[in-house]
């Protein structure tokens, strides 16, 4: 390795653990909002019971999973992780943290229109929730595509749950597959892809309007 590759790499690294830190200083303070008066700590977010985990019907097939997980807070509220996931090639579209919503308001407002999108809801094993969230971002990362900033602090309702072992392959028919939904930046995604794989070694095919 070049003597600037290597600079570039010792920068590079520089770079990913100040992300890193200042990414558990967030989460930590998220975590001290969490439900008002009676939040709980980081740590004692694994204590908290699941109130529902559910996923979007027909995620196989259709390559996108919207993902929530809700957890019971002791002052009668919940706190929601919500997860967009597309499992054929970008991996974690979309993540967040809800702090300290009312069960109706959840109920109303925020799954029925979850980041803008109208689906049908079943219920997920944690377990399984855990592995496709954190098995979409490192496949979405490999392929050049990092998840938002609100990624690792949606990550902290995880706490206590072991993910399952066993899950379905990431891409479609052995490779990365791009369904264009009109997206504005269709060129982009190619070109990554382009970049990450290689021109033949991933699809483009032509998939529904996204809401």
């Amino acid at each position: 390795m070049s003597k600037d590759a290597k600079q570039r790499q010792k920068a590079a690294l520089k770079r990913k653990k100040r992300e890193q830190k200042k990414n558990e200083i967030k989460v930590k303070q998220r975590s001290s909002i969490v439900g008002g008066a009676a939040a709980p700590t980081i740590k004692s977010l694994a204590d908290l019971p699941i109130h529902e985990c559910v996923i979007s019907k027909g995620w196989e097939e259709r390559g996108l999973a919207h993902i929530l997980l809700a957890k019971e807070l002791p002052n009668g509220k919940i706190v929601v992780g919500g997860w967009y996931l597309d499992i054929f090639a970008m991996g974690v579209k979309d993540s967040a943290l809800l702090p300290g919503l009312d069960l109706s308001e959840y109920e109303e407002r925020i799954k029925p229109n979850i980041f803008n999108d109208e689906v049908d809801f079943e219920d997920c094993d944690p377990a399984l929730a855990v592995a496709l969230v954190d098995g979409a971002a490192e496949y979405g990362e490999k392929l050049g595509f990092r998840p938002n900033k609100r990624w690792e602090e949606s990550r902290s309702i995880f706490a206590g749950i072991t993910p399952a072992e066993d899950l379905p392959a990431f891409g479609k028919e052995g490779k990365p597959c791009y369904v264009k939904r009109g997206e504005t930046n269709s060129a982009a995604i190619i070109a990554r892809l382009t970049r990450s794989v290689g021109e033949g070694n991933f699809t483009v095919v032509e998939g529904e309007e996204e809401a």
